[in-house]
């Protein structure tokens, strides 16, 4: 899954038609701990039942929708534009909106094709929520996980919990739990990739971030460079579990994505030079760090998935996967393998001694 993944931005249409109100869902109740939930898809068919009929959800409708545990997640990422897009989907007397929403093929277009295409398969989907309510995907994707991860990291708390909603072609981890779309599942395990691999991935983050200690949040002028290098090696870590290069995705709303990593993959040496002179200027004046930090956070295409993939890749092939665990611990690490792994290979180190400077810097105030 991208589950990006944490960096995903929906563009707000300004789209003539029915005016939806925004939807913030219920913070009464805490979310289960672990487990596995599918009271959001449950909800997702009774407020579709009612627009399929061109009628309004109440407002109780809605929230009980948004109140799930799936939709909760969700709603990090996706935001107010979450319940526009189920009532623009679903709707019948907006569906010329929909087309013309939906012809645009942006990221939003995609996502209200997503959502009116699981309408179409819902008794699949119902058997397929059958079939992993019967199954052991936690317990699989935990130990699939635990053979990235340094010894005894899955035995710190409980797997996390597992939720499932309709929203788009994707997942998201959060320290509440993973939530996943149903139709994505589905659509990844007809092409032969199953569930456990992508629970396996958001499994890895979960368990690694368990492991960051609490100054890994702290603000400073460097927090968007620091931020930017973790989730570099969490997503290139996590990966490994998932994504072969090349990427090739079963799901075709992920055609693009798939073609843009491979493509930012192969870039990778230029982006890692890119970083590397970057992180001297910091070197050289302290003064421009907040700039430079935040220049360098840009470089890295979703999240840093396929160019972590590309340094854990080296790493992994060149040392065996327990040179992956000093990683876990710190994004300095992650970098300072793969400086070994280039060593090995007679290539040039990726980092000069002013970079060095910067990555040790950060490594005493954020992950020891």
């Amino acid at each position: 899954m991208r589950f990006v993944r944490t960096c995903c931005c929906l563009l707000l249409l300004g789209l003539i038609g029915v005016a939806v109100p925004a939807q913030t869902p219920s913070r009464d109740t805490a979310l289960p701990a672990t487990g596995i939930d599918f009271s959001g898809v449950d909800e997702f068919w009774v407020v579709g039942g009612i627009l399929e009929r061109d009628a309004e959800p109440s407002e109780r409708d809605w929230q009980t929708l948004f109140s799930t545990p799936g939709y909760r997640l969700a709603f990090k990422n996706l935001g107010s534009t979450l319940r526009d897009n189920i009532d623009l989907a679903l709707r019948p007397s907006r569906h010329a909106e929909f087309l013309r929403a939906v012809a645009r093929r942006d990221d939003r277009g995609l996502a209200l094709e997503h959502i009116a295409l699981a309408w179409t398969r819902r008794a699949e989907l119902e058997a397929y929520r059958d079939s992993l309510a019967h199954g052991t995907p936690i317990a699989d994707a935990l130990a699939l996980a635990a053979r990235y991860l340094p010894p005894g990291a899955t035995k710190n708390g409980p797997p996390p919990l597992v939720t499932f909603a309709i929203f788009k072609d994707d997942g998201y981890s959060f320290p509440q739990g993973v939530v996943v779309d149903l139709l994505y599942a589905r659509v990844l395990a007809e092409g032969g990739t199953p569930l456990t691999r992508d629970l396996a991935h958001e499994f890895h983050h979960s368990f690694v971030n368990r492991m960051a200690g609490p100054a890994s949040s702290a603000p400073g002028p460097d927090a968007e460079l620091r931020d930017a290098l973790y989730n570099l090696r969490n997503e290139g870590l996590a990966d490994q579990i998932d994504k072969a290069y090349p990427f090739h995705s079963p799901d075709p709303g992920l055609a693009q994505y798939a073609a843009q990593y491979n493509m930012e993959y192969a870039r990778t040496p230029e982006v890692i030079q890119d970083l590397d002179s970057m992180l001297s200027v910091m070197a050289r004046d302290s003064g421009a760090a907040r700039a430079t930090a935040m220049q360098a956070s840009m470089l890295f295409w979703s999240n840093g998935h396929p160019n972590g993939a590309y340094i854990a890749r080296e790493i992994l092939e060149t040392f065996g996967v327990d040179s992956l665990y000093p990683a876990a611990r710190s994004p300095a690490a992650f970098l300072r393998t793969f400086q070994w792994a280039e060593r090995r290979h007679g290539r040039k180190d990726p980092f000069s001694k002013k970079a060095w400077g910067v990555l040790d810097g950060l490594e005493g105030r954020y992950w020891r």
